[in-house]
């Protein structure tokens, strides 16, 4: 028997014991809504009602239960699974030429789908999509914590990643007292993608200047590396279909008892058919409610932070308690991001800070060799005649082309109304043949496309020259609390501090306790449209990764308007809850101001309560859910939440009170 012969035959056994031995991993597909929903319920303390599949893609096969995950290298053991391909194939236990593809194989009409859900999360997941959606209500009578812990997986890792093709799925809430849907598979407000949690590096065919990406959460993905063996057998470091997967994540929010709530898991293939990705989730759990507490940060490298949500704001209110430890004596941020925060500086005064306008907006040249063997000609950009530099493979250089092994390249440059923007393509000995297999870009504002030079099109040097635009560009203007007007805080003492910001007014108010201590004006019309680069952070800066700060924090609240004085001060000194759609006190139980300020006009709240692993519970209808940074455990709530007199004595005496 040839050599040849014999390996085939080694990997046919190979695959047969592979099948028998160690595919562990059972399950049930083209389940039935009821099965579902049975499997997701199976902890108790809620009930499912009106369990519905939505599947229009022709093969039903893309829903199912399962059970001994970890055969497969998930920590997700058992629960329900949805996928763009086929459940049987996701629970393969060996990374298959099979799924290289697309494990449905090929419809004769291709079925586009886009759910209104799915798509506001990511417009081009339209295909190959499968829904399971229900109504369900939670037993007792004091809110719950509704969590679902999941992992993602896709074959789009790592080579797509930051690329068009970022598929994705959602957990999207609804009814109830809630307003809206939200999607609650996040991490630190940032969708759950492959395009945002990734080994940290852009994939081959990606572009991070291109597509939505982020590169920070490396620590929440395990690769899934394919390499061949000795024999021509596929091999996968976690014996998984997928090329990568997620950690255990878990999707939270807050809901009350006896009222019927809606949710809608759906999945997605972005762009195209190839490269499934699939979501195995486990039963629903419900727990109660931690203890009241504040969260301590330790001022070196303690802080919370969320994704930005600030940006073209055109009213805003930040209020929060805090308290400074006695050995404070650095600036740090109470909350905010780079626009509009809270802060106390090195000597101890509170102060408000905002900032409006930008006077930019990023243009992107791509630049992709279809030869895959290396340019000899380049694009050159000259701005208001200055050739500009970019990094190149490690070296400055204003020659920009593509490097193996993806052989393509995107660079970024910022563009005021006006500037002169020449871009030239210069052939540079390059042969006619290879200038023809060159594909130039260029993307302006919100990453419009100004000009394309199409591969087949370019045979010479050429030059285009534009006037940049930026729509959204006016004067930055910034404005903060003075030394004079800031009041000087005490250590070791409780303080509410709000912030409000008015871009019909150009006003920045600072309040301390409920009184309005300082007012400026000047700013413009609205925060930067590009603000929401940067985190939104507590306690630290997140801007500069700096100013952190030492002390208790407690309610964080952030409101989509200008507060007026009656609604913030019958809020301080007590928690909040939505009654009716109304913000209302929840020791005082009436709606705050008269009723007059609505639940769906508060876009974040941290209570500080609701601390779950890495996790900081949102309470507001936006759920932009907090991660948790070096904090590792929270104190009993200190804060005068609310103000109770444990004697008789009096108003201004600390021994009064019981919170001092």
């Amino acid at each position: 028997m040839g050599k040849k012969y014999l390996s085939v035959f080694i990997w046919l056994l190979l695959v047969l014991y592979s099948n028998e031995v160690f595919s562990q991993a059972t399950y049930v597909e083209s389940v039935t809504a009821t099965q579902l929903a049975t499997q997701l319920s199976s902890n108790g303390g809620f009930t499912i009602t009106n369990p519905t599949i939505t599947n229009p893609s022709t093969d039903p096969k893309q829903l199912g239960t399962f059970a001994n995950g970890t055969s497969v290298g998930l920590t997700v053991d058992e629960g329900v699974l949805l996928t763009t391909g086929s459940v049987s194939h996701s629970l393969d236990n060996y990374a298959s030429t099979a799924s290289d593809l697309k494990m449905q194989g090929t419809p004769a009409v291709e079925t586009i789908y886009a759910d209104p859900d799915l798509v506001s999360i990511e417009s081009k997941a339209t295909r190959d999509v499968a829904i399971f959606e229900f109504d369900f209500t939670i037993a007792g009578t004091e809110p719950k914590v509704f969590a679902l812990d999941y992992q993602f997986a896709s074959k789009e890792y790592d080579y797509w990643v930051c690329s068009q093709y970022n598929d994705i799925f959602g957990f999207f809430i609804s009814g109830g007292d809630l307003t809206g849907t939200s999607n609650l598979a996040t991490v630190g407000g940032t969708n759950v993608a492959v395009n945002y949690i990734n080994s940290g590096s852009v994939g081959g065919a990606g572009s991070a200047l291109l597509n939505p990406c982020e590169l920070g959460n490396s620590d929440l993905y395990v690769s899934n590396a394919v390499f061949w063996n000795a024999v021509p057998e596929l091999v996968s470091t976690h014996q998984m279909v997928y090329n990568g997967f997620t950690e255990e994540l878990r999707a939270y929010t807050i809901l009350r008892p006896g009222i019927t709530y809606h949710m809608k898991l759906a999945i997605g293939d972005v762009v195209d058919r190839s490269y499934d990705s699939a979501v195995y989730i486990k039963p629903i759990q419900i727990f109660d409610l931690p203890p009241t507490s504040d969260i301590d940060f330790d001022g070196t490298n303690d802080y919370i932070d969320t994704k930005g949500f600030l940006a073209d704001k055109t009213e805003s209110t930040m209020m929060s308690w805090l308290k400074t430890d006695g050995s404070f004596i650095n600036e740090g941020v109470v909350c905010g991001q780079s626009n509009f925060k809270l802060f106390v500086d090195g000597n101890n005064r509170l102060k408000a800070y905002a900032k409006t306008g930008q006077l930019t907006t990023p243009y992107v040249v791509s630049v992709n060799d279809y030869t895959y063997a290396g340019l000899t000609g380049y694009v050159q950009i000259t701005l208001n005649g200055t050739v500009l530099q970019f990094d190149i493979g490690g070296t400055m250089t204003n020659k920009i082309r593509p490097i193996g092994p993806s052989w393509s390249t995107t660079h970024s440059f910022e563009v005021a109304p006006s500037d002169t923007v020449l871009i030239e393509y210069v052939q540079n000995g390059a042969s006619a043949t290879e200038m023809d297999n060159t594909l130039f870009q260029l993307f302006g504002e919100n990453n419009a496309l100004i000009h394309q030079a199409w591969i087949f099109s370019l045979t010479g040097d050429t030059s285009d020259v534009y006037s940049g635009i930026c729509t959204e560009c006016a004067p930055i203007v910034e404005l903060e609390t003075p030394n004079g007007a800031a009041p000087v805080l005490l250590n070791d003492q409780w303080y509410h501090a709000t912030t409000t910001y008015n871009g019909s007014t150009g006003a920045l108010s600072l309040y301390l306790n409920g009184d309005n201590v300082w007012q400026g004006t000047g700013l413009g019309s609205n925060f930067g449209k590009r603000d929401d680069v940067i985190d939104f952070a507590i306690g630290r800066n997140s801007e500069d990764e700096d100013k952190y700060f030492q002390g208790a924090i407690d309610e964080v609240k952030i409101y989509n308007q200008e507060l007026t004085d009656n609604q913030i001060r019958e809020q301080i000194y007590q928690e909040i809850e939505n009654i009716g759609g109304l913000v209302s006190g929840s020791t005082i139980p009436k709606p705050i101001d008269g009723g007059s300020l609505s639940w769906s006009d508060l876009i974040l709240y941290y209570n500080m309560n609701s601390v779950f692993d890495v996790t900081l519970l949102d309470g507001s209808p936006s759920v932009k859910n907090g991660k948790i940074h070096n904090i590792t455990s929270v104190q009993v709530q200190s804060a005068p939440l609310p103000y109770v007199a444990d004697t008789s004595g009096d108003w201004t005496a600390t021994g009064t009170w019981e919170y001092g």
